[in-house]
């Protein structure tokens, strides 16, 4: 979680921010008013700790401007403040203030008033996400997409019809939120939401997954119809015109593809664990790193644990090898197809079997 301290003595952020990071916060510092106001709109703040008196702006004045700030979920705001004057302490709270913590600092005092904020930011997300619905596209957010997917995969088991996850990443959602705030990468999510509307069938459906990706759940889809729907994806979100207050966006997607029913993994293991292929409209279609992929469930024995065995000789060994179950043939057309070989051996049968469809389509041979 995201804490802003906002303090003109430099001495006192120092420590507090050194005792925030010891307990688990991600802490971003400002001097003044200003700095934290473009913090706020370029990070994902979700409390606010702060000095009632700064220069230039108070910190009432702060809190008040969060306040009036759009923001997709709730900030915690904290005022630290000396002061012990009744009049000053009530204007800090009906600015808009969750919380008073006097100077100097008690640290035990200070820690449980930081969790008990955090307790309530949980409970607020927890409330959000049982809404069932993204508040900027209206799409079904991340849980309610879970439970979907949950039913499809299981139907899917029982009929054995093939379907497809697709997620699509905003590449430049950070970016975007970094240089021009958040209101201008909340208007280009919306705008991607919309372009995915326009390419999904009524069978399938849409999801915002995360504050910078989206999910697609494509029922009755192979590989090579997955390929198309993702590169109309991308073509028609980065193709779109974007201004938002005089300022030219232009979305920059990702997509990464895994196919389903899976052998061995169920619903959750898809969403979260299974080898994914990434493509950025381009014909290459690429796996994962060997890193991202689950290692193989039965993995062969080691005939040669101790390695005593000899090495054969250069003049014994094959000339191509074969990969897995692969013959030398199947194995050129992965490889002129710019999949890797080695990642292609991790897959199921079935994610086997749909990949080297694709691969004969992208190299244009077929494996004897």
């Amino acid at each position: 979680m995201n804490v802003l301290v906002v303090d003109k003595d430099q001495l006192a952020t120092r420590i507090l921010t050194r005792k925030l990071e010891n307990w688990g916060y991600v802490a971003f510092t400002a001097a003044n008013a200003y700095e934290a106001e473009r913090i706020i709109e370029r990070e994902s703040i979700r409390m606010v700790v702060t000095e009632i008196d700064l220069p230039g702006r108070s910190g009432t004045e702060l809190v008040q401007l969060v306040r009036g700030l759009e923001r997709p979920r709730y900030t915690y705001l904290i005022i630290l403040t000396g002061n012990t004057e009744t009049t000053e302490l009530l204007d800090a709270l009906e600015s808009g203030a969750d919380d008073l913590l006097r100077k100097p600092l008690n640290v035990f005092e200070m820690r449980i008033r930081i969790k008990a904020a955090k307790r309530m930011l949980n409970m607020e997300d927890e409330l959000r996400e049982g809404a069932g619905t993204d508040g900027t596209t209206g799409l079904v957010n991340r849980n309610s997409f879970r439970q979907f997917f949950r039913v499809i995969v299981a139907e899917n088991g029982r009929t054995k019809a093939t379907g497809a996850l697709m997620y699509i990443h905003v590449a430049n959602y950070t970016t975007v939120r970094k240089a021009h705030g958040y209101k201008a990468a909340e208007f280009m999510m919306r705008a991607v939401s919309i372009a995915l509307g326009e390419i999904v069938r009524t069978a399938d459906l849409a999801a915002r997954l995360s504050d910078e990706s989206f999910g697609l759940c494509l029922q009755n889809t192979d590989w090579p119809t997955c390929r198309i729907v993702g590169k109309k994806a991308i073509a028609k979100a980065e193709s779109a015109s974007l201004v938002f207050e005089g300022i030219d966006l232009r979305p920059k997607l990702l997509v990464e593809t895994v196919n389903f029913p899976s052998e061995g993994l169920n619903s959750d293991d898809i969403m979260e664990t299974a080898p994914r292929f990434a493509f950025d409209g381009g014909d290459a279609v690429s796996p994962n790193t060997p890193e991202a992929a689950p290692p193989p469930s039965n993995p062969a024995p080691d005939p040669d644990p101790a390695g005593i065995a000899e090495s054969p000789s250069p003049e014994a060994a094959p000339t191509e090898a074969p990969v897995g179950d692969l013959n030398s043939d199947m194995a050129d057309v992965l490889r002129r197809a710019g999949i890797d070989v080695d990642s292609y051996g991790r897959l199921s049968a079935f994610e086997q079997q749909q990949v080297l469809k694709l691969a004969e389509q992208l190299a244009g041979a077929s494996p004897e």
